[in-house]
């Protein structure tokens, strides 16, 4: 009993450290502010974080979590390739419902210094060269070195027009990918997010996959993922 108590506190205390930290930013949020909207002591919030900076760090790897979680049952249940356009729907329906997802990409723009890096974050990516964007901080890191796993993923599977490496898809993918979060972060309605996801794959796919494939995958929203 008091032990799922401590664990309900401690999920309160994050998520009024994410909804604080996606509204007024890491220097904006105060702990006593955190603290009140979870409806606990100060004292109490101490009992479970000694300060902003660890608070912010379990949102963050929640955030991380939840983001690693997802990309991996999306390309277990299809390919690579279409897992990471199934990762894109989720991030911009995240972006627009989930205050922790919103909170960690808002924490890495405003470096504070404690933020991973993509090249600590991600898996390594067995594509020949630097990987595009390889010191990129923060979530956005995070979330770029999971599109180019998921790419080095369809290079090996085959699903690419270039097979042999390179950064142009590279380059392209990661800069569309981190650029969802700047289009979607301050709020825009589900259908018209789907809406102009899906055409930006239907743009993107031709120049992706070799001539007569891009019909075999699905660029509109996946269905439903169970509750």
């Amino acid at each position: 009993m008091v032990q799922e108590r401590s664990e309900r506190t401690r999920g309160r205390l994050v998520a009024a450290g994410a909804a604080l930290f996606d509204r007024r930013g890491y220097a904006g949020a105060t702990l006593g502010e955190i603290a009140a909207a979870a409806g606990v002591t100060k004292g109490a919030l101490y009992f479970h974080f000694a300060s902003k900076e660890e608070l912010a760090r379990e949102v963050f790897w929640q955030a991380e979590g939840s983001l690693r979680s997802v990309c991996a049952e999306l390309r277990a249940a299809s390919s690579p390739l279409q897992g990471l356009i199934d990762a894109g729907y989720w991030l911009v329906d995240a972006l627009g419902a989930d205050p922790v997802i919103r909170a960690a990409f808002r924490l890495g723009r405003e470096d504070t210094g404690w933020q991973t890096t993509s090249a600590t974050a991600g898996p390594a990516v067995a594509d020949a060269g630097q990987p595009a964007f390889a010191d990129m901080r923060g979530f956005h890191g995070v979330w770029a070195g999971l599109v180019r796993d998921l790419l080095a993923g369809a290079r090996r599977a085959g699903e690419l027009r270039d097979r042999s490496g390179g950064l142009g898809a590279e380059t392209l993918l990661v800069t569309a990918a981190c650029g969802l979060e700047v289009v979607f972060a301050d709020g825009c309605p589900a259908e018209e997010r789907s809406r102009r996801v899906g055409a930006l794959w239907d743009w993107l796919l031709p120049c992706l996959v070799p001539p007569g494939t891009a019909a075999g995958y699905r660029t509109g929203p996946p269905a439903p993922r169970p509750a």
